[in-house]
């Protein structure tokens, strides 16, 4: 049997720019079995180049239509040197399928019908909290890369309660990221590659048929024996577990 789903969450919204950067953070169910249960409420972060938001609209008369390839070309501001990024590495992340994109348009579009607000007040942080306080899961980094959120809100949501979290970095080299190795795992594609990254837990891709030395991941499609949310492995070094963590390339 399953932890017990928390009830009070509600359904939430939080948005903000900072520089080239729009963050948002939004709180409900989610259709990706892997992640959790469809009853199970899911705090998800994102993070957009503000290049892709003007992008988007620039196609609200409904006129033209936003190319998918054009979009995720835009993401040096929030996917950085990731060598799966559209702005300069292979293109490949699986956030850039089809499905993934239409999401993200739609929060786009839902965006750019309000004034967001320049920076993240007090009360946006407060209304964050309660939302990850009622929450079975807490996914950092859902689209961009989750060490551009303030250190501060990150120690912030994974202190509310007992709420399990995930979290992934290609940036676990730099040395201005090396106090997320608390909360996020480095993001490695051979165990050399985890190796390198001193101090940090890794979740380690690596190409079908390949292994690893790290715990292979249960909410894997070879395993696929737990959720993310009823998982909890891949947190950093305060999270739950001490091992690094392995999955197959799709």
């Amino acid at each position: 049997m399953g932890r017990q789903t928390n009830t009070h969450t509600m359904k939430g919204r939080a948005a903000w720019t900072d520089g080239d950067k729009l963050f948002v953070i939004r709180s409900g169910r989610t259709t990706n079995a892997k992640i959790a249960e469809a009853k199970e409420q899911v705090v998800q972060t994102y993070t957009f180049d503000l290049r892709q938001l003007a992008l988007v609209r620039s196609a609200l008369d409904g006129k033209t239509k936003v190319d998918r390839e054009t979009f995720f070309r835009l993401d040096k501001a929030n996917c950085m040197d990731c060598p799966l990024s559209g702005n300069s590495g292979t293109g490949k992340c699986y956030t850039h399928k089809y499905m993934q994109f239409s999401g993200f348009l739609s929060m786009l579009k839902s965006l750019c019908k309000e004034e967001i607000p320049q920076g993240l007040s007090e009360q946006m942080r407060s209304k964050i909290q309660f939302m990850c306080m009622g929450a079975d899961l807490i996914r950092f980094g859902t689209y961009g890369e989750p060490s551009l959120l303030p250190l501060g809100l990150v120690e912030e949501m994974t202190n509310v309660g007992s709420t399990p979290w995930t979290g992934y970095t290609h940036q676990a080299r730099k040395p201005w990221a090396q106090p997320y190795k608390k909360f996020f795992m480095a993001s490695a594609h051979s165990d050399k590659d985890a190796e390198s990254m001193t101090g940090w837990r890794s979740f380690v891709c690596v190409d079908k048929g390949d292994t690893s030395t790290g715990v292979q991941c249960p909410a894997s499609k070879e395993l696929s024996v737990s959720t993310c949310s009823a998982c909890g492995l891949c947190s950093g070094i305060l999270g739950k577990g001490n091992k690094d963590v392995q999955i197959q390339m799709h």
